[in-house]
C-alpha cells in the first residue's frame, strides 16, 4: 500500500513536500485549480469552505490551460523532494459544462 497526500496549488512548496515525507507519504496528488483565489471567506491557509450565502470565490482561470512545462516543473520539484506525483486531480470547474456536457467550448479548448 502507498500513502499519498493531496495538495492544493498554494501548497506545492518544499515545506509541504517535507511534511508529506515526514508523515510517511510516498505519493502526492496535486489539485491545480486555485479555489482560494479572490475570496475573503477562504483564507489561503485553509480548506475552501464557502458558506450558504457566500461562494468559494473564483474557481480558476478557464482561459488558461496548464502547460506541459508547468506540469514538468512541478513534477521535478516533487521528485527532488523524494516523492512521486501520483495524479493531477480535477479540471477547472469553470469548464466542466463544456467537458462533461459537450458544451460549445469542448471542441475548441481541446483541439489545440
Amino acid at each position: 500500500m502507498r500513502l499519498g497526500l493531496g495538495l492544493y496549488r498554494h501548497m506545492l512548496t518544499r515545506e509541504y513536500y517535507d511534511f508529506a515525507r515526514q508523515a510517511g507519504c510516498t505519493d502526492v496528488v496535486i489539485h491545480l485549480v486555485d479555489y482560494f483565489r479572490e475570496n475573503a471567506a477562504n483564507p489561503r491557509n485553509n480548506q475552501p469552505t464557502g458558506s450558504k450565502y457566500e461562494l468559494w470565490g473564483l474557481a480558476g482561470e478557464p482561459g488558461k490551460l496548464w502547460t506541459v512545462a508547468e506540469i514538468v516543473a512541478i513534477r521535478q520539484e516533487i521528485d527532488d523532494a523524494g516523492l512521486h506525483l501520483a495524479a493531477i486531480e480535477n479540471l477547472d470547474p469553470a469548464i466542466w459544462h463544456d467537458v462533461l456536457l459537450d458544451g460549445p467550448g469542448a471542441r475548441s479548448r481541446w483541439s489545440m
